[in-house]
């Protein structure tokens, strides 16, 4: 049974919100987090989709991306460690999917090489690996995998 409820958060929520989201998003993914200004420009930009999962009023799991005409990208998934591995990044990523527009062709991200977890969570989900950015992350610097998934053929 799922114990939260998933939100998809707009430029008119409580700046607390958008504080919130970037502490956990720092907590996950460490200086390369995102800050609160950064989920609000996403909330509020066109085709900006922004989803928080809550448990009573604590911000436990997110997922940031946008669409673009045909493609999309996937910016930042993040889970507060308490509550990985039960399936809150695998709902919140289903809603982000149900989403975006149906033009959309492909929606790519990029993972750490060494997030094994996370990288079997966008396989089950049909990504593949597409190529490497270098030197991507900063805390620490590690590679990331570009990871794409198709949604026409």
């Amino acid at each position: 049974m799922k114990d939260y409820v998933i939100k998809a958060i707009n430029a008119a929520f409580p700046r607390t919100v958008f504080a919130d989201l970037s502490a956990l998003d720092k907590i996950c993914v460490g200086a390369d987090g995102w800050s609160a200004q950064d989920f609000l420009d996403e909330a509020a930009k066109e085709g900006g989709i922004v989803l928080a999962a809550f448990d009573g009023t604590r911000i436990i799991g997110a997922v940031a991306g946008f669409t673009a005409s045909d493609t999309g990208e996937i910016l930042t998934v993040a889970t507060a460690p308490e509550y990985r591995r039960k399936g809150i990044a695998r709902n919140l990523l289903t809603e982000f999917f149900s989403l975006i527009p149906d033009e959309t062709e492909t929606i790519a991200l990029e993972v750490r090489q060494s997030n094994t977890a996370a990288i079997a969570l966008y396989e089950s989900f049909g990504f593949e690996k597409a190529g490497v950015r270098k030197r991507f992350y900063r805390d620490p610097v590690e590679d990331a995998d570009i990871m794409v998934k198709k949604f026409r053929t």
